[in-house]
C-alpha cells in the first residue's frame, strides 16, 4: 500500500523543479497569498543551487558562541540553535522577534495564547565567530582569553567521529596558527527499543555464492501485495497494451499517390546498377584516353601527367636523383676544401722558412 502511494506521487505530484522560472515565480507567489500570515515568509526561498550545503559556506555550526554585529542586539554573545536553510540565515537564542498569530492546532505545549514572540533569523555576515584561546604562562597558570574572529578561513581535513564526516580546520584569517574548533553536537538518546550501533554493525550473513541465493523462490512475489492490480510495476517480464504502444513508433498516414511515387523511385533505384560494367569502363576509358591523347596545350599536359597514378612515383625517383647529386657536389667541394688548406699550410711553411733563413 505504501509503496502504491509513493508512486503515485511521483506520478501526479507537481514537481515545481520542471516548470520554467516565470512559472515557477508564479506558483511561489500564489502559496504565498494562499497562505495564513503565521507561515508567510518574509523573504522568499532562494533556489536550490543557491543554498549553503558545506560548512564552509556556514562558517558556523549548531551550538557555536558567536558575537551579534548588527541590529537590536548588537555586541551581545548568543548561541546558535538552527539553520533556516531555505534562507541562508541562522536562528540564535538572543535575537529580534516579531509578533505572530498562530491557531491554536498549531500550539506547542504550555502555550496560552494565539499571539507569540517569534525569532527573526539573522545572517551568518552579521556574526562574528568566538572562541575560547588557552595560553600557558611561564609560571604554568593557565590564561583563557575570549577571542571574536572578524573572519576565519579554511584549510586541511580531518575525520571528525561526532559528526561522521571529513570537517575543514577553522582558522582565524590572517591568524591561521589559531584554530577554532567546532562545536560537539549534542549526544542522541536512545529509547528502550533502539538498536546499539555495535549490535546494528555486526555482521551476521555470509553469502556462499555470487551466482546462487540462499533465499527460498518466491520470496520476492511474497514481499509483494498478492492482490497488486498491475504487476509489470516491479515485475518487468509482463507488458501491457499501454507499454506495447509506448514502445512502437507510430507510423504517419501517406496517401495513395504519394505512396505509388515512393514504389516508383524504389523501382527505379532498384534498376540502376551499384557497379559499372566491363563495358562501362571499357567505353568511359577509351573516351578519357582519346581526350587525354589530343591534347595541345603543354600546360594542361603538364598538370595531366602531375594527377596522373604514376606521377607520385616519378616525383620520388626525380628527388633522390637530386639528393645523389646534392651528396656527390658535396662530396667534391669538401676534397676540394681539403687540398686548397694542405696548399695554404704547404706554403706558410716555406715562407716562414725563407724569413728565418734571411734574417740568420
Amino acid at each position: 500500500m505504501l509503496s502504491s502511494l509513493r508512486d503515485a506521487t511521483k506520478r501526479y505530484g507537481a514537481n515545481i523543479d520542471r516548470f520554467p522560472e516565470g512559472t515557477k515565480k508564479m506558483l511561489f507567489k500564489f502559496a504565498a497569498m494562499t497562505q495564513i500570515p503565521a507561515f508567510r515568509s518574509d523573504k522568499g526561498e532562494l533556489p536550490k543551487e543557491r543554498m549553503f550545503t558545506r560548512p564552509e559556506q556556514w562558517k558556523v555550526e549548531i551550538g557555536d558562541r558567536v558575537l551579534i554585529t548588527k541590529g537590536r542586539f548588537k555586541g551581545h554573545v548568543t548561541k546558535v540553535l538552527a539553520f533556516h536553510r531555505s534562507t541562508n540565515e541562522l536562528f540564535v537564542e538572543q535575537s529580534e522577534t516579531k509578533k505572530m498569530v498562530i491557531p491554536k492546532q498549531y500550539w506547542q505545549a504550555g502555550q496560552q495564547s494565539h499571539v507569540i514572540n517569534y525569532p527573526k533569523p539573522i545572517s551568518p555576515r552579521d556574526v562574528k565567530v568566538v572562541s575560547t584561546m588557552v595560553e600557558i604562562g611561564k609560571d604554568g597558570v593557565e590564561k583563557r582569553t575570549e577571542i571574536a574572529a572578524d573572519d576565519v578561513v579554511f584549510k586541511g581535513m580531518y575525520w571528525d567521529a561526532d559528526y561522521g564526516k571529513m570537517m575543514p580546520y577553522r582558522r582565524v584569517k590572517y591568524h591561521e596558527n589559531i584554530i577554532i574548533p567546532w562545536p560537539r553536537p549534542e549526544p542522541v538518546e536512545d529509547d528502550a527499543f533502539a538498536t546499539s550501533k555495535e549490535e546494528s554493525e555486526e555482521r551476521t550473513y555470509i553469502p556462499n555464492s555470487i551466482v546462487r541465493t540462499d533465499s527460498p523462490p518466491g520470496i520476492v512475489e511474497s514481499m509483494r501485495s498478492p492482490i497488486m492490480r498491475r504487476k509489470y510495476k516491479w515485475d518487468k517480464q509482463v507488458i501491457s497494451r499501454s507499454d506495447e504502444k509506448r514502445l512502437t513508433p507510430p507510423e504517419m498516414p501517406i496517401s495513395a499517390a504519394r505512396r505509388a511515387g515512393m514504389e516508383e523511385r524504389q523501382k527505379i533505384n532498384e534498376s540502376i546498377p551499384k557497379k559499372p560494367t566491363a563495358e562501362t569502363v571499357n567505353l568511359v576509358g577509351s573516351r578519357v584516353a582519346a581526350l587525354l591523347n589530343g591534347v595541345t596545350d603543354a600546360n594542361f599536359a603538364a598538370w595531366v601527367n602531375s594527377v596522373a597514378p604514376d606521377s607520385e612515383l616519378k616525383n620520388l625517383e626525380k628527388k633522390e636523383r637530386e639528393k645523389k647529386i646534392l651528396a656527390e657536389k658535396t662530396r667534391e667541394a669538401h676534397q676540394r676544401n681539403i687540398i686548397r688548406h694542405r696548399v695554404i699550410t704547404k706554403y706558410k711553411n716555406q715562407g716562414r722558412r725563407w724569413r728565418s733563413s734571411t734574417i740568420l
